[in-house]
């Protein structure tokens, strides 16, 4: 499934210096909720992952976000 993942600037470069992003990772199913995400907590960086179908819901946020833990393979952009 195609997920949604907001970040910082910072982060991302992390990520591209370790290619891993650490668990938990949390990711928004669909983009307008990871645009809202991403308005209200200041971090600029949206990026698209793809998570397993059976990827556990996160809870609250209306259903509408997923929480993987195991580390995310990042290759970069």
């Amino acid at each position: 499934m195609v997920v949604w993942h907001v970040c910082t600037v910072k982060k991302l470069s992390r990520y591209l210096g370790s290619g891993v992003i650490l668990p938990p990772v949390r990711a928004w199913d669909n983009i307008q909720q990871a645009e809202r995400m991403s308005r209200h907590s200041g971090r600029r960086v949206i990026l698209r992952l793809c998570f397993p179908n059976d990827t556990p819901v996160l809870e609250g946020h209306s259903g509408q976000a997923r929480i993987s833990r195991d580390y995310y393979r990042f290759v970069g952009l």
